[in-house]
């Protein structure tokens, strides 16, 4: 990879490391991201993180913006684009490395304007651009593949999370094989132990950002309810969208015995991730509700809308359908066969494995830049 020394200046005793990602729009999966960095650079000496636009949660105390045009960070249209590019640039101004943390930052569904940006200004202000925990394609034109992967290969280093990215990477000419070293929410265990409510009530949680999926989910509701194997479903919104979808299914959904929540994701982090380790079985479409779950010990049926879905169960291993729309009996016995199999204990000794390789990253990320 291409290595443009750093501009020095006079060197404060901290080094600042900005991280950049689809911070800032109150989705539990990206403040996920920020929550686990945020850990690990105050577990290393002289290290400060800067979470750029991330959102403003309870456990997010390093989030950073640019005061003056703070207000508008969050908006859409052309006052929030110019916002985040004035707090995108000021951040690269006052950082010493740059680092892409967490998600599928380099895929189809991803801004290549934003990554452009972000790593074009670094390049020039001779800052070093890393990404840990990303994942990279699949794409949907040549154009795109060839876009994104050109700034990948201007990295110092990169650190994918499933093995399909690391086919991806490899497929650059000069490039050697990234590190798989997995999401960043597998190292969940290592920071936060869950706690666990209400235990002695067996829960299904369903937590589903689609309408499409709502027949499936249905279908599953009416058979925990007809079978009594739990006593309560709670659906928990991760993001916005979520929260639309569970009123559609509270709407819909006609319970006989079953008792009825809500949990919506506003200001604590912790807060959803003791609701999913709580549950019995949890029913998602959102990726960090079923790595949560699983890294926590909860097994989850997980709706693979996108083929990062089917990455994350191909490379753990782990029931459930991968096709994009399966039909509601089989989601029904998949859920029937996980809510008798004996839950896993939380994969704290992974999570320690997952966190040391992490912090050994953002370490050697901070040595080249000494």
């Amino acid at each position: 990879m291409k290595f443009l020394p750093c501009f020095r200046k006079k060197r404060t005793s901290t080094i600042r490391i900005a991280f950049f990602g689809f911070y800032g729009r109150h989705n539990f999966g990206d403040d996920l991201f920020g929550y686990v960095l945020q850990h690990l650079c105050n577990d290393i000496p002289g290290v400060e993180a800067r979470l750029v636009c991330a959102s403003a949660k309870r456990e997010l105390t390093q989030t950073w913006t640019v005061p003056v045009v703070k207000r508008w960070v969050y908006q859409s249209g052309l006052r929030g684009t110019v916002a985040r590019m004035v707090t995108y640039c000021a951040a690269l101004m006052q950082t010493d490395v740059v680092v892409f943390g967490g998600g599928s930052l380099f895929g189809a569904q991803a801004s290549i304007m934003f990554a452009r940006f972000i790593s074009s200004i670094a390049r020039v202000l001779r800052k070093p651009v890393h990404a840990l925990g990303v994942s990279v394609g699949p794409f949907v034109t040549e154009r795109r593949r060839s876009a994104n992967l050109s700034i990948v290969a201007d990295m110092i280093t990169i650190a994918v999370r499933d093995r399909a990215s690391v086919r991806t990477v490899t497929s650059i000419p000069s490039i050697t094989e990234p590190a798989n070293l997995g999401d960043l929410a597998f190292a969940l265990p290592a920071i936060y132990s869950a706690k666990r409510i209400d235990g002695r009530i067996r829960t299904l949680v369903i937590s589903i950002h689609s309408y499409e999926y709502v027949e499936q989910v249905l279908d599953i509701l009416a058979n925990v309810d007809a079978e009594n194997s739990v006593e309560r479903v709670q659906f928990v919104s991760l993001d916005a969208k979520s929260s639309h979808v569970a009123q559609e299914l509270a709407h819909k959904f006609e319970p006989r015995y079953v008792h009825v929540e809500a949990l919506n994701y506003s200001a604590s982090i912790e807060e959803i991730i003791d609701a999913l380790a709580s549950a019995k079985c949890v029913v998602t479409s959102k990726l960090h509700g079923a790595i949560t779950s699983h890294v926590y010990g909860v097994p989850a049926l997980l709706f693979c809308y996108q083929s990062k879905c089917a990455d994350f169960l191909d490379d753990n291993d782990l029931p459930g359908p991968r096709d994009k729309h399966p039909a509601s009996p089989v989601c029904v016995e998949v859920v029937r066969k996980l809510m008798q199999a004996n839950a896993a204990p939380p994969v704290r000794h992974g999570g320690t494995n997952h966190y040391a390789k992490f912090k050994e990253f953002l370490e050697r990320a901070v040595a080249r830049d000494s």
